[in-house]
């Protein structure tokens, strides 16, 4: 492989995962951590596991986003044009040959791990989300990316080799949380959707009644991780200064969705929103560190 095609590679990768990796690769590494700490792991020896979710997740997120936008062309001509498909940077029979063999690469490592339940779960739903049809239709679109951060957080927890116990506890208040909230990312989509024929949540519920939907599942999903999780762990100034980030980022992400609401804003909602995701797994190390 000269150079070039090596670059044009690299180039293709991140054309199709740069948008997705607060909410794809990052978790992975950021819930193992998680696991790590609940297990008192020495440092030295979370190098590797963490190693490994980084290259897991590469492929939760590699794989999923691929076939994502093999089934999305109309939409991202509208709505993101610099995708590599609908941009013309690489073809839709490429596109699919590329999601097929990353498929099986996905399997192959994740059953090194010996986690390959997870990953076959993934794999299923992304299938039915992107090739099925299923994100056509809000409620099953919703309840496909619910189960990804079901399958997404759990395979997480295994790397760094915890008991499966505790890192349920924790992921089921955020698969609630997901599948309540997560269609705050078609707020921005909302044209493209409509041009694509596709009934996302906003669309079925309207923009008003959708906002009010996602504010009042953040809220409750915020109450709950706080008081059901992070404050039964870790009732210390730590765990109530992490309860406050959150309980914050909640609220910034519910304001904007009602003082803000043009299509530029709701991208930057959904920006802020990935951050709470993220800072959710954080809040897990946190708390479960002095468990």
């Amino acid at each position: 492989m000269n150079l070039s095609v090596l670059f044009n590679e690299l180039e293709l990768c991140w054309g199709f995962i740069r948008r997705d990796l607060g909410t794809g690769l990052l978790p992975v590494p950021a819930f193992t951590m998680a696991s790590l700490l609940y297990k008192n792991t020495p440092a030295m020896e979370c190098i590797r596991p963490i190693a490994a979710a980084f290259l897991y997740g590469f492929f939760f997120l590699y794989t999923f986003v691929v076939a994502n936008q093999i089934n999305g062309v109309d939409e991202d001509k509208v709505n993101k044009p610099d995708r590599p498909i609908a941009s013309g940077a690489t073809s839709l029979k490429a596109a699919t040959a590329r999601y097929y063999i990353l498929a099986v690469l996905f399997v192959a490592y994740s059953s090194m791990l010996r986690i390959e339940k997870w990953t076959l779960l993934w794999i299923a739903t992304s299938h039915a989300h992107n090739l099925l049809g299923l994100s056509n239709f809000g409620p099953t679109k919703d309840l496909c990316m619910s189960l990804g951060a079901i399958a997404q957080l759990m395979a997480a927890w295994a790397i760094g080799g915890s008991a499966p116990q505790m890192g349920w506890k924790w992921t089921k208040i955020i698969a609630i949380y997901a599948l309540w909230t997560v269609s705050v990312q078609d707020l921005r989509d909302v044209p493209g959707d409509l041009k694509a024929g596709r009934r996302t949540t906003p669309i079925i519920l309207g923009d008003m009644p959708s906002r009010l939907y996602v504010s009042t599942g953040i809220i409750v999903s915020a109450y709950l991780l706080i008081k059901t999780r992070i404050l039964e762990h870790r009732d210390d100034a730590t765990g109530r200064l992490m309860s406050t980030v959150i309980a914050f980022m909640s609220l910034v992400v519910v304001a904007r969705l009602f003082a803000f609401r043009a299509l530029c804003a709701d991208r930057v909602t959904y920006r802020i929103y990935t951050i709470l995701y993220l800072s959710q797994l954080v809040a897990a190390s946190v708390a479960l560190k002095a468990h």
